[in-house]
């Protein structure tokens, strides 16, 4: 579609790409955002292509913080805006800007860690955020400019009570939902991923293997404890949830020299089902000074439905197909957090080249 005006029409038509779409089953991945952020600068949000097209909308910009990406959707937090966060279509180029309300400030910046104030001079929030389509009935294997949700989870202290808060903004209505609040121990991770099955967000914790869950249509919080099962506790590091396997929480580690990965299954209400485990060589797949080294390898991102992990090394970002097992490296920079963009993209959106363009 990038080199061939007759194929790009052809699967851009609205007789063919409905079709397309669903043989596909899922979008590809276009390429994935990352943050940058210098002692003492801004945040900029980075995307690397991997596709041969990358989407009209998709370059670095400053004073952007990249939270999350779902649905051919992304998020962004913005300090330096009139608005908090900001939801972009990367492929249309269409974007909604959104403001916090008041009653959802416990949750952005929480005196958890640090006072309000010092939080908010370093440009940062301490909350894990969402978002996710909201049309009913989508299948989410094309999503253009639908009702979506932003959801937000964080921990605060109260004295001396540990409380999780949450809170859902509709763009359908343009409101944020009252604030969610249970007294529980466990602390939201805010840089982590988050993952959602229908209506329901599932958010990580810090240093335990637990993960809140917040029902956004019902707006109740609840917890379950992840599918930890290791002969040796003290050789098995923390699991990070990476998002969704098969409609399956898929959680992941690594010890060198191998990839540990767990898929549990999580009903609409956060019920918990059977886990099994998976262990991947990495010997075949990264180089020899990689898996010698002390440094950590460690999983920082997951292309769900293509079914990609990425793993941060100390000489550089990896790609590892989970069947039928292959890596490829594809940054030198050493990247927490990997948010990959998934859309169907065929140039239909900006006008055709001429002949003698493409």
């Amino acid at each position: 579609a990038a080199g061939c005006i007759s194929w790009r029409g052809m699967v851009s038509d609205p007789s063919f790409a409905p079709a397309y779409r669903l043989r596909r089953g899922a979008p590809p991945m276009l390429g994935f955002l990352y943050d940058d952020r210098p002692a003492g600068e801004h945040w900029i949000s980075h995307f690397l292509p991997t596709a041969t097209s990358p989407p009209l909308a998709a370059r670095d910009r400053q004073h952007r913080h990249a939270l999350d990406s779902r649905h051919g959707l992304a998020l962004f937090y913005t300090p330096r805006s009139h608005a908090h966060f900001l939801v972009c279509d990367l492929v249309t180029g269409e974007h909604w800007e959104i403001r916090a309300d008041p009653k959802c400030y416990k949750i952005i910046w929480s005196n958890l860690l640090q006072e309000m104030h010092s939080l908010r001079e370093n440009e940062q929030i301490s909350c894990n955020a969402s978002v996710l389509c909201a049309k009913d009935g989508c299948d989410h294997r094309d999503c253009h400019g639908g009702p979506f949700l932003v959801a937000l989870v964080g921990s605060d202290v109260e004295g001396d009570t540990y409380m999780n808060h949450a809170a859902v903004y509709s763009s359908a209505t343009r409101e944020w939902s009252d604030v969610t609040s249970v007294e529980q121990e466990n602390v939201i991770d805010g840089t982590g991923h988050s993952a959602v099955v229908g209506n329901t967000v599932y958010a990580p914790c810090v240093e335990d293997d637990s993960v809140v869950v917040y029902n956004t249509r019902e707006k109740k919080l609840s917890v379950i404890a992840a599918p930890l099962e290791v002969e040796d506790q003290e050789q098995q590091p923390y699991l990070d949830l990476m998002g969704l396997e098969d409609g399956m929480l898929l959680f992941a580690s690594v010890v060198k020299p191998r990839l540990y990965l767990w898929t549990m299954e999580a009903g609409p209400r956060g019920a918990a089902g059977w886990a099994r485990r998976r262990v991947i060589e990495l010997g075949p797949l990264l180089p020899l000074p990689v898996l010698e080294d002390k440094s950590d390898v460690s999983a920082v991102g997951f292309a769900e439905g293509v079914c990609v992990i990425f793993l941060k090394t100390r000489v550089g970002l990896y790609t590892m197909e989970l069947s039928p097992g292959k890596g490829k490296k594809v940054h030198r920079g050493y990247i927490n957090k990997v948010m990959p963009y998934m859309s169907f993209y065929t140039g239909a959106w900006e006008p055709l080249p001429a002949s003698d363009e493409a």
